[in-house]
C-alpha cells in the first residue's frame, strides 16, 4: 500500500503528482494513504501529522476533480482529526487554511450556508485572509457578507508587488494572491456597482502601471524595509 514504508516521501510524491496535473493518481494515492492511517486507532503524534497532511492533499485534489460528495466527507474528517492535535505544528499549517479548504468543499457541493460559515471562520481566524475571501466571492456569488469580507481583506492587503512576471498582493503573514484573479472578482455582478470595489480596482491598476513605468518599486514593502536599514545621518557629518 502507498506510504507504508516512508510516509514523508509519499507526501512529497503526491505533491509532485499534483503539480504535474496527475490528479487521478493523486486521488487514488491520497485515499489509500489516509485510509491506512485512519485504520490505525493507536496513532502516534507523528502519524496524526501524516494523516492530516494526507487529508489536506486529498481535499484539495477532490475539489480540483469536482468530487462533490467525497470532498465534503474528507473535509469533515480533516477537521475532526485536526482538532485532535493539541499543539500547533508547522508541518500541517494554520488552522484557518483547513477552514478555507472545508469552505471550498461545501461550496462545491452547493451547501452555501455551511460554506459561508467556514469562509467567515477562516476570515476571523486568519485576521483577514485575502485568498479565502476571494474564493468566497467566487464560489458564493452575489452575497453581501462575502463581498464585505473580500473588500475588507483587500483594503488591508498592502501594495501590488511584482515577482518574476506575476503581479501579486501579499498581505502580511498570509498567502499571496495573483492580481489577475482579484481584478476578475471585482468585475462580478455583485461588485460592479460597488464604489469601494471600483476604488480598489483603480488602485491596483494604478500600482501596476507605476511598477511597469518604474515610478514604483516592484516590491514597495521590501524597498521600504531596506530603506529603513540605511543610516539616517552620514557618519562623517559629526567628525
Amino acid at each position: 500500500m502507498f506510504g507504508m514504508n516512508d510516509p514523508t516521501q509519499t507526501l512529497m510524491q503526491l505533491e509532485s503528482y499534483i503539480r504535474d496535473g496527475r490528479l487521478e493518481m493523486s486521488e487514488v494515492m491520497a485515499t489509500q494513504f489516509t485510509d491506512m492511517f485512519l485504520q490505525n486507532k493507536k496513532r502516534s503524534e507523528q502519524d496524526q501529522i501524516m494523516l492530516i497532511k494526507g487529508l489536506q492533499i486529498l481535499c484539495d485534489v477532490l475539489v480540483m476533480r469536482n468530487k462533490v460528495s467525497l470532498s465534503t466527507t474528507s473535509a469533515k474528517t480533516l477537521l475532526r482529526e485536526r482538532k485532535k492535535m493539541i499543539q500547533s505544528n508547522d508541518m500541517i499549517g494554520h488552522y484557518f487554511q483547513d477552514l478555507h479548504r472545508c469552505a471550498k468543499c461545501f461550496a462545491l457541493a452547493g451547501k452555501k450556508r455551511k460554506a459561508k460559515s467556514f469562509f467567515v471562520k477562516a476570515f476571523k481566524r486568519s485576521g483577514g485572509c485575502l485568498a479565502s475571501t476571494l474564493d468566497g466571492v467566487l464560489m458564493i456569488e452575489n452575497d453581501n457578507k462575502m463581498s464585505d469580507l473580500f473588500l475588507r481583506a483587500l483594503n488591508n492587503s498592502g501594495p501590488v508587488i511584482k515577482t518574476g512576471q506575476e503581479f501579486l498582493l501579499q498581505p502580511d503573514n498570509l498567502p499571496s494572491v495573483e492580481v489577475t484573479k482579484i481584478l476578475h472578482a471585482l468585475e462580478l455582478n455583485g461588485l460592479q456597482n460597488n464604489e469601494l470595489a471600483q476604488q480598489q480596482k483603480s488602485r491596483i491598476n494604478s500600482q501596476i502601471n507605476a511598477i511597469q513605468s518604474g515610478e514604483m518599486a516592484a516590491n514597495a514593502k521590501l524597498q521600504s524595509a531596506l530603506d529603513s536599514l540605511k543610516p539616517k545621518h552620514d557618519y562623517y557629518e559629526y567628525s
